[in-house]
């Protein structure tokens, strides 16, 4: 190996690395913006009076803000780019984390989280498809589970802070406490390349091999170009009024639109969000201990998804997505068992090792494997506009759910909840199982003939 190549390469790598740290402290915000609610909550509710539905509103918004975001980004980000539109999604949650910490009253307290999760939304959908489309087939399942990683970071480190204020009740703080990695990510994003695909997209060829030529090295970056050139030159005068009429492309999206939809059935932000009032309702007697339960909650879905990370690209994604379904429809079903038993200490170890077994197996598939299923899955032509009705009902589903638990708690209680999400858990698991192909170590590009010659 010349000297030249040698240092091409390490460039490469670097540049690599810092594009996928960047990208994935956007996964950070959006952790946060899940998991501060938790701690939060309780301090909220005494402090503004809030019924049932506002309560299940204010937990809801971020969800519902991402969902307005993702409903516009695709269409955005194609227009100005990948790198604008993440360097907006950080100015956006800065905005809307100062709203929140200096609301006075639930209007403008629903309003910040609107904000904060228009934010979160316009990265989440940005964030999978810019790094799909810009690291190396070998490690971008690592690379998109990165963003995974930093998620669950994020919620352990506002499950952390959550416990830290619980003793002065200081919620404002909590959120405050945001602004930092937030500021943070607009900083990183500054300096990260466009996507290449994108540029692709607008003709600037020049600008495709420069920055192909930095991420991958000259002769493979040579590969890469030839393979989008042979793709659109198949795809050339294809109306796009016609693509969901083509099995190539209406195959893989109603996939990674079950996909989408199923990973919010499981439950799994309403368990984390709510995670503290599970726990209270178990049995668990302070605020502080159930926030400290909170705590550790996060830490063990923080380092399943180290695990994950090791494994994607080794194991696949469909084996990691099977067992992981498997293991959270067992985990649903013993929370529900747990929650028709009488007050004791016994309920409280069950669902407590319950909820830990549940964030496991969902962290070690569900989580990584979610974001590379509708970023890997989706052909070119459609891919953001796909990622975004996928998001659009993986946001409104969480949004909804988020929205409606303190009422279903009164109404078919928590086994009833917990028993419902097993059920839909286990279509879920016949979908990894059976239906979805495994993606491992194959281009964007070859992915996509896949299912052209399918």
């Amino acid at each position: 190996m010349s000297k030249e190549h040698s240092v091409t390469k390490k460039s490469a790598n670097g540049l690599i690395l810092y594009l996928i740290i960047v990208s994935a402290l956007a996964g950070t915000l959006y952790g946060l913006d899940i998991g501060v609610i938790n701690g939060a909550l309780h301090f909220i509710r005494e402090e503004m009076h809030l019924t049932p539905v506002e309560e299940g509103l204010i937990v809801g918004a971020v969800l519902y803000g991402g969902a307005i975001a993702i409903v516009v980004t695709g269409f955005l980000s194609d227009m100005f780019g990948r790198k604008k539109m993440i360097i907006l999604s950080a100015i956006i949650f800065i905005i809307g984390v100062f709203c929140t910490s200096h609301s006075h009253e639930f209007a403008t307290l629903l309003a910040g989280r609107l904000i904060m999760g228009i934010g979160v939304g316009v990265s989440a959908i940005l964030i999978p498809l810019y790094l799909s489309e810009s690291v190396p087939a070998q490690i971008r399942g690592r690379a998109v589970a990165c963003y995974q990683l930093f998620l669950t970071a994020g919620i352990f480190l506002a499950y952390v802070v959550g416990w830290a204020f619980s003793s002065t009740g200081n919620w404002r703080a909590m959120f405050d406490v945001l602004a930092i990695p937030g500021a943070i990510l607009f900083i990183g994003s500054l300096f990260i390349p466009e996507s290449p695909v994108w540029l692709f997209m607008k003709k600037r060829v020049e600008q495709v091999k420069s920055i192909l030529g930095k991420l991958h090295g000259h002769e493979e970056s040579e590969n890469i170009f030839s393979e989008m050139t042979n793709l659109c030159e198949e795809q050339k005068g294809e109306p796009f009024s016609a693509i969901f009429k083509k099995k190539a492309y209406i195959v893989p999206f109603v996939i990674a639109l079950f996909v989408a939809c199923l990973t919010q059935l499981t439950g799994v932000n309403c368990l984390l969000q709510y995670a503290s009032t599970i726990f209270t309702e178990a049995g668990v007697q302070s605020q502080a201990s159930s926030n400290l339960l909170s705590m550790w909650l996060g830490f063990v879905n923080f380092i399943m998804t180290i695990i994950a990370l090791s494994l994607i690209d080794k194991l696949g994604r469909k084996f990691l997505l099977t067992i992981s379904t498997g293991g959270v429809v067992i985990f649903l079903g013993l929370m529900g068992v747990a929650s028709l038993m009488n007050a004791s200490s016994f309920k409280v170890i069950l669902m407590a090792v319950s909820m830990y077994g549940f964030a496991m197996s969902y962290a070690v598939g569900i989580g990584v494997v979610v974001w590379l299923a509708m970023s890997e899955l989706l052909p070119n032509k459609i891919r953001s506009v796909g990622l975004g009705i996928c998001l659009f009902c993986n946001s409104m589903i969480s949004s909804v759910l988020a929205n409606v638990f303190p009422v279903l708690t009164e109404s078919i209680g928590y086994s009833g909840i917990f028993f419902m999400l097993a059920g839909c858990s286990v279509v879920y698991f016949v979908i990894a199982a059976f239906i979805m192909p495994e993606t491992k170590g194959k281009t964007i590009e070859e992915i996509e003939e896949y299912f052209r010659h399918k």
